[in-house]
């Protein structure tokens, strides 16, 4: 737990007599019911009963989550009208990647691409796509991926890699 106090006024935090005083009365009143018979032989209410577990578990709860990490949701200053949250919007595109080519439809949501598919109006490849164009949208999101290619360990070409499976 952390060692943070929280004050509820200038009253408790300078603990004045009159705060100290209303403190202490605070919960005059006994509780209403009497378990002197022992549990199973106690006259409280069902009603009563049902009010004191409802409230003890949601102190609980609270208690168990008053630290909670604090995240931060940043809304559009000047929200684009082309964007609906939830709704995706396709954007016709290429993807060049040293030699390779390819006329592609960009499926978005919230303006982040999830995924590339071939444009079939493309003459060139007609809708075809490559296994490296599917998987470029990765390269977007993931900071493991390998930046280059590797051979035994170390950083390589693709010419190097070329020769060594050939």
């Amino acid at each position: 737990m952390s060692q943070k106090k929280y004050w509820k006024g200038l009253e408790e935090l300078n603990e004045t007599p009159e705060h100290n005083q209303v403190v202490a009365n605070e919960f005059k009143e006994d509780l209403p019911f009497d378990i002197s018979g022992g549990l199973l032989q106690a006259e409280t209410p069902r009603r009563d009963f049902l009010k004191f577990l409802g409230f003890s578990t949601a102190a609980a709860m609270v208690a168990a989550s008053c630290e909670m990490p604090v995240r931060k949701v940043i809304p559009y200053a000047i929200k684009p009208e082309d964007i609906q949250p939830g709704i995706a919007n396709y954007y016709a595109s290429s993807f060049v990647d040293g030699g390779d080519y390819c006329a592609v439809v960009v499926k978005t949501r919230e303006g982040r691409p999830i995924k590339l598919d071939g444009n079939t109006k493309s003459s060139i490849t007609g809708g075809a796509t490559s296994a490296r164009v599917q998987a470029s949208v990765l390269n977007l999101y993931d900071k493991t991926r390998l930046r280059k290619p590797m051979a035994n360990g170390k950083e390589s070409s693709f010419a190097n890699i070329d020769k060594i499976v050939g």
